[in-house]
């Protein structure tokens, strides 16, 4: 049977209490004449956001609230930081951005990682890449249940752009989540900070822009969050923001930016590969879904408490191991109204992975994939980001 699980240590009453993400868009959309109910950010007040002719929400993926105190602690984002926020669970950008995109909990709009089961199919697919897990693209008709959410661009009442990389213009994931927004692509920092320049200045009525810069993330998962590379292109990107800002004094606009989520560097010998336990993988229905910080497992029709302590035998205390539904019900997936299948993508049990530790399963023919910096898990580190707010 399995071992009695952890109690939930990782989650208190405090960590719901914080401003999170959820708070932020709660503001930009009761701003930009939406109907939210939900509770806006305390800091930023909605009816004085109105008053301005451009708001920006510039999203700088991987860019967490501890690394950006490290590593530029008298930059303009430190220095005009208006509060810190509780990004989603899991603290990953199919969480996080498609929550940014449509003012939704992962919870309500149940896109739950890198890697999500998909209960039309009973397969994982990458719902960034609208594939299925080592395997084909999908059918429109499957992206339709997929991307079930409404875009907040679609309930706002000025007109939408969005801003992003030129590769991810023309994407299922973008097309859907943009909505009736104009899209936008760029193809270098100085490329977006222009784009932004000429939306500012540009003739018409009053716009929100949602923009969205992935190289800090790609450095962090290249090199690490550590790594000097990853350092200097966040001072880059400060420095381009400085000069953007002169750009457009005088616009009437507020720049908003923040993160999905931060980053942990893992040394080699604590990435854990779960092919390593061919008994466990023969208990798993799906392949491991969510994020190498925090796993969602499916396990085969009566096999739920072998597999249960299976795990708990080979991850000791390296992980806490939750059941499924008590990891709903602790609400880490964040407020509002359930995804339908919301229980089925969870599955089984969910890991959570301890401090300095990753968990990964390859399938045939997968590129074996080691990243220096991960993110996904419960850490403050992955979870803390910076809310940073300019006027113009």
């Amino acid at each position: 049977m399995l071992k009695p699980e952890r109690s939930l240590t990782c989650v208190s009453a405090e960590d719901f209490a914080a401003p999170g993400t959820l708070n932020l868009m709660a503001s930009i959309e009761r701003a930009a004449g939406g109907a939210c109910a939900g509770s806006a950010l305390p800091p930023l007040d909605p009816l004085t956001l109105a008053t301005k002719r451009s708001l920006v929400l510039l999203i700088i993926d991987g860019l967490g609230s501890e690394y950006l105190a490290h590593a530029s602690p008298g930059g303009p984002l430190s220095n005009n930081r208006l509060v810190d926020l509780r990004s989603v669970c899991p603290a990953t950008t199919a969480a996080a951005v498609t929550t940014f995109f449509t003012g939704q909990s992962p919870a309500s709009h149940g896109l739950l990682g890198w890697f999500t089961p998909f209960e039309a199919r009973d397969e994982v697919v990458l719902p960034l890449l609208a594939r299925v897990r080592n395997g084909r693209s999908l059918p429109a008709d499957d992206l339709a249940t997929l991307y079930r959410s409404p875009p907040l661009a679609a309930r706002l009442a000025r007109d939408c752009h969005v801003v992003t990389a030129r590769r991810l213009v023309g994407s299922a994931y973008t097309r859907q989540h943009a909505g009736p927004a104009a899209v936008h692509g760029y193809r270098s920092l100085t490329g977006l900070f222009g784009l932004l320049e000429r939306l500012l200045r540009a003739d018409g009525p009053p716009r929100y822009i949602h923009a969205y810069w992935p190289e800090l993330d790609h450095l962090g998962h290249e090199r690490g969050i550590g790594h000097r590379r990853t350092r200097e292109h966040l001072h880059d990107i400060e420095a381009q923001l400085a000069r953007f800002l002169k750009a457009v004094a005088g616009t009437n606009a507020t720049v908003l930016v923040t993160s999905d989520h931060g980053f942990v560097d893992i040394a080699p010998g604590h990435a854990l590969l779960l092919n390593d336990r061919p008994q466990i993988v023969q208990r798993l229905r799906l392949p491991l879904a969510g994020e190498s910080r925090l796993a969602f497992v499916h396990a085969k029709p009566g096999e739920r408490d072998a597999l249960g302590a299976d795990l708990a035998e080979f991850l000791g205390e390296r992980a806490t191991i939750h059941a499924g539904q008590q990891f709903i019900d602790a609400g880490f997936l964040g407020p509002g109204e359930p995804h339908p299948a919301l229980a089925q993508r969870v599955g089984d049990f969910v890991i959570a992975m301890a401090d300095g530790w990753t968990l990964r399963d390859r399938l045939p023919g997968e590129t074996p994939f080691a990243p220096v910096g991960v993110h996904g898990g419960l850490s403050d580190a992955e979870r803390r980001v910076p809310l940073a707010v300019f006027e113009t």
